[in-house]
């Protein structure tokens, strides 16, 4: 399959989950708790568009074996935007939030290698002074409340480790039923980080292929760098 029908059917499948209305024969994978999916943002109209955030500030193609990002559309898997346990309830510190921006790639494996693909997204949000530093003890704090289950329109939350990118930063498990095609259905992992730096709110999350779950180590070292590049933002 040339790279080209890869990253479309990335980007179909991801619009799966996160809309939950695809058809038996596609993925199907069960919608946060509640109804509907948890805002993107509120500061800014298109979190996608970051008008006010340099490229620089982005993960870069030599981050991620030579992946090119494309935009995320708004609200488009909003519970890692920044991570949100809980539900569809804003945290108050949303609205400190003065531009975002989210993105997606797909990192390809080496030929002959076996291996799945890998979708990664990256969230970028800045606030005013102090609001980052909000969210982050906000969203400490929903994952302490709100850990989730396996059951029908859940995720489970599992807190991994804690300063790895940092005193503030935290690196996290999605566990997820999940059903492909006709198969029966089973918990697929995937990992995600978040780090304050300054007044940015950094989030990575690799939320594997398919059916296949991601990968910790790679997004504990995504981190590390996503951190380092958001230095780019004055």
């Amino acid at each position: 399959m040339s790279s080209v029908l890869l990253s479309r059917a990335a980007g179909a499948w991801l619009l799966c989950v996160s809309l939950a209305a695809c058809s038996a024969a596609d993925v199907t994978q069960a919608s946060p708790a509640g109804s509907s999916p948890a805002p993107a943002v509120t500061a800014t109209s298109d979190p996608a568009a970051g008008r006010g955030i340099p490229s620089a500030a982005l993960l870069q193609p030599q981050d991620l074996q030579g992946a090119e990002g494309e935009p995320l559309e708004q609200g488009e898997l909003a519970y890692v935007r920044p991570l949100r346990p809980c539900g569809d309830d804003p945290y108050p510190s949303d609205d400190t939030r003065t531009d975002a921006i989210a993105f997606r790639f797909v990192i390809y494996p080496t030929a002959g290698t076996g291996a799945a693909p890998a979708v990664v997204t990256e969230f970028i949000g800045r606030h005013a002074p102090g609001g980052a530093a909000e969210q982050f003890d906000e969203v400490s704090t929903a994952l302490k409340r709100c850990p989730g289950g396996l059951g029908k329109g859940e995720r489970r939350w599992t807190v991994l480790d804690t300063g790895l990118a940092g005193d503030e930063s935290v690196l996290v498990r999605i566990d997820q039923k999940v059903s492909y095609a006709d198969e029966e259905p089973s918990v697929v992992g995937h990992y995600a980080a978040l780090a304050r730096s300054a007044d940015v709110i950094v989030t990575v999350t690799d939320l594997g292929w398919e059916n296949t779950g991601g990968s910790e180590k790679l997004v504990r070292d995504l981190l590390g760098k996503a951190v380092e590049r958001s230095g780019a933002i004055s």
